[in-house]
Order: C-alpha cells, then sequence, then structure tokens
C-alpha cells in the first residue's frame, strides 16, 4: 500500500476495527507499507488515520473495499491457474460522492486503452455520478435512452468522470457511452441497462427491497442502509437463495433490506 500524507506524519492502517500496521511519512509526505502477513480471503474495510508532528489527528476521507480471492481461485470460486488479482474500489467514507475503481481482476475492465464503466452511483434524488476508463485524452460522450447527457475528456491516466445535470427518476435505462475521434465520429461504443430503485420501497412485511446498481457490493449498500459496512452479512443472510458468493452480486438483482432489531 503506497500513498500521500502529512510530512513526517505516522499513518495507521485499519482493516475495519483493527489495526494492521503503522508506517511514517518522509519529508515529501509519501509512504509505503507492507503487512507482516497477507490478507486473508474475504472482503474488508482498509482506512486510514494519521497522528502528526503537531499533534494533529485526521482520518481519510475515502476508504478502500478490497475483495481478496482465495488463493488459486478467482472471486467466483473457480479455479484459476494463476494468482487472481483482488477486486479494489476507493469510496467516499460518507455521504455521497465519487467511487473509483482502483484495480479490478479483469484486464479488460481496468484497461485505459479501453472505453469502459467502472461505477454508477447515485443519491437519492436521482443525481447520477459515473466513471469509467478510455484513452488519455478521448472524448467520450454519454447517453441516456439516446438522450445525450454529457460529455467528458479522459485524464492523462485513462479515468473520466461525468456527473449529468439532470436527474434520473427511477425506472429502467438504457446507458450507451461513445468514444469520439478527432473528426467527431463514434470510434468506440458501450451500452448497457441500468435500473434506478426508489429510495425505500416498503413491503407488507415492514422489509424494503433494492434494485443492485453496477458498481454496488453488500459491502456499499449496507454502509447506505444501515450506516455500517460491515453489516453486509444481515444482507447476505436475507438474500442467501439469490446470492452464491457474497463478494458477487449482479446489475438488475432485487435483494430484500431487513430492518434491524
Amino acid at each position: 500500500m503506497a500513498g500521500r500524507a502529512a510530512p513526517n506524519s505516522e499513518v495507521i492502517i485499519h482493516d475495519g476495527e483493527r489495526e494492521i500496521g503503522r508506517v511514517q511519512a518522509d519529508a515529501r509526505g509519501e509512504w509505503v507499507f507492507v503487512p507482516n502477513q497477507p490478507l486473508p480471503p474475504g472482503t474488508r474495510e482498509l482506512s486510514l488515520t494519521t497522528e502528526e508532528p503537531d499533534g494533529k489527528n485526521s482520518k481519510s476521507e475515502n476508504v478502500v473495499v478490497l475483495a481478496v480471492p482465495e488463493r488459486g481461485r478467482d472471486l467466483a470460486g473457480r479455479p484459476t491457474g494463476e494468482a487472481a488479482t483482488p477486486l479494489a474500489v476507493a469510496t467516499p467514507r460518507q455521504g455521497p460522492g465519487r467511487s473509483i475503481v482502483l484495480q479490478t481482476p479483469g484486464a479488460r475492465t481496468g484497461d485505459p486503452n479501453r472505453l469502459g464503466l467502472d461505477v454508477i452511483d447515485y443519491g437519492e434524488e436521482g443525481a447520477l455520478i459515473l466513471g469509467g476508463r478510455a484513452p488519455a485524452g478521448s472524448t467520450v460522450q454519454v447517453y441516456i435512452d439516446n438522450r445525450p447527457v454529457g460529455r467528458v475528456v479522459a485524464e492523462a491516466d485513462g479515468a473520466w468522470t461525468l456527473s449529468p445535470e439532470s436527474l434520473v427518476a427511477p425506472g429502467k435505462y438504457t446507458l450507451r457511452l461513445d468514444q469520439l475521434g478527432s473528426d467527431g465520429r463514434v470510434i468506440a461504443r458501450v451500452e448497457m441497462p441500468f435500473a434506478r430503485s426508489e429510495p425505500a420501497r416498503e413491503l407488507v412485511s415492514g422489509e424494503a427491497q433494492i434494485v443492485v446498481q453496477p458498481g454496488n457490493s453488500l459491502w456499499r449498500i449496507a454502509r447506505r442502509t444501515y450506516g455500517q459496512g460491515m453489516r453486509y452479512t444481515l444482507l447476505y443472510e436475507a438474500n442467501r437463495e439469490h446470492i452464491r458468493d457474497p463478494d458477487l452480486i449482479y446489475p438488475g438483482q432485487l435483494f430484500v433490506v431487513p430492518k434491524m432489531n
């Protein structure tokens, strides 16, 4: 793990509530940390706190949701001939905001030379935040149901983010990305369906339902619903018949969200 902090501060790395190590940032604020033991398979939440020379303490604005596959298997549990890459997504510690896919098991998803969509986030009022990848400097035009909603230029590392001005009402849509050439012609296209659900749809039983969106995980749904991502086990137990692996849920799935006792 590597990052930046206030120069000469002590960086404390947490796995959930458990401290897994400390490291000193150098005079430029750069630090690198290598755990003494490998992180075991499973889904976890990594976060940072710092203790600065002047006594000030602070927490990282983002946390990283990390899904580590078992040795010799991919995230779906299938045997592989080589080590599988963990899935890592940076997401705001509190409130809405852009999520960033830092690392993916599949080369296609994270390849900066391919047009791709990594994350769809939306708030309760329907404000969208889209994020993905494309060749550096290329222009990406975004459509929802063939209606243009915005245009963005990919950054030097291939990442792009777009927050359309218009809100999206609950319903099913088709999202399309067009990569435009210098002459304005479409040279690559990605199209996929997505559903924006009501913030909470009450059932007779007193439970609510949600529609899984691209980029969702049980951890993120639990954090938005219960305020704590580690309560994803409640969602898993309530929807076991629909979930073969708690690290793998799919867009369009309808989940029951049980109320806490």
